[in-house]
């Protein structure tokens, strides 16, 4: 019975691990990058909000925020941007250069910034 319990929490720190590594921020480069374009898709829903973003010269990218809690409560909730609107995005793109996706830490729509990662912000 004991050893059951051991094996069972086990997977499950083996499942948790796995989870948090999905969501963090391995995959990215380490420099931050700023990317600006017109929002063409706002996504809020878990795991992590996103918006697709169309770029001048480098095509459509996904930029993912924060989850939903931690994105909230930089104030960027439904209904601050739209698609059409123009944005700067500072964050660290992902490794696979074939891929056009980064991680935001702040995102300016407009006038108006959202500091999704404040502590990740490197000045610049």
């Amino acid at each position: 019975m004991d050893r059951r319990v051991f094996l069972g929490g086990a997977a499950m720190v083996l499942v948790t691990g796995g989870a948090a590594a999905h969501h963090g921020w391995n995959w990215a480069e380490d420099e931050q990058v700023e990317l600006s374009g017109t929002i063409r898709e706002v996504t809020i829903a878990p795991p992590h909000p996103a918006l697709r973003v169309e770029t001048a010269s480098e095509g459509v990218w996904t930029v993912e925020l924060g989850n939903p809690t931690q994105t909230r409560r930089a104030g960027f909730v439904e209904g601050v941007a739209k698609p059409g609107d123009r944005i700067v995005a500072l964050g660290n793109r992902s490794q696979n250069r074939n891929e056009r996706r980064m991680k935001a830490v702040r995102i300016t729509v407009g006038e108006r910034r959202f500091d999704i990662y404040p502590e990740r912000i490197q000045a610049g």
